[in-house]
């Protein structure tokens, strides 16, 4: 092992934590059912008032994200920058829901938050639009040693 190159991390202080969560504009959200793991790139918004990560996903019908958002007890969300010698990752962990309709922000917000949605395959009129909410029970992060 004296031949491989480390770099040591340090915890990040909430403040930056927060700095950071709140200029992120995507990240990976994972899921899980049992034994099975789902992750997806999703973009987010972080409330920090609320204690909360919002996440706006389409559904097509076919994807399995919601059954695995419905089956989830404990969902993680990381985003991170590498970028050479500065890197630093956020951890966020709690439970996760599909906000009902009457807890949703009006388009015009939702559009603020989150920009324009990436549709793939799909036809526009044959998606759904859902906001997901992660409450946050842990939020970490870890950083360069400067």
């Amino acid at each position: 092992m004296r031949d491989i190159r480390f770099v040591y991390t340090v915890g990040t202080d909430p403040e930056t934590v927060a700095e950071r969560l709140s200029n992120a504009s995507s990240g990976v959200l994972s899921l899980a059912d049992g034994g099975r793991s789902y992750a997806i790139p999703a973009h987010v918004s972080y409330d920090a008032d609320g204690g909360r990560l919002l996440f706006r996903l389409t559904d097509d019908g076919e994807s399995e994200k919601f059954a695995f958002i419905e089956e989830t007890e404990e969902a993680t969300f990381v985003c991170y920058e590498d970028a050479g010698k500065d890197s630093w990752s956020i951890m966020a962990r709690g439970s996760i829901r599909v906000l009902p309709d009457d807890e949703r922000p009006d388009a015009a917000t939702i559009n603020d938050l989150f920009g324009g949605v990436r549709v793939f395959d799909e036809e526009v009129d044959d998606l759904e639009f859902h906001l997901v909410e992660l409450e946050l029970d842990e939020l970490t992060g870890r950083e360069t040693a400067r």
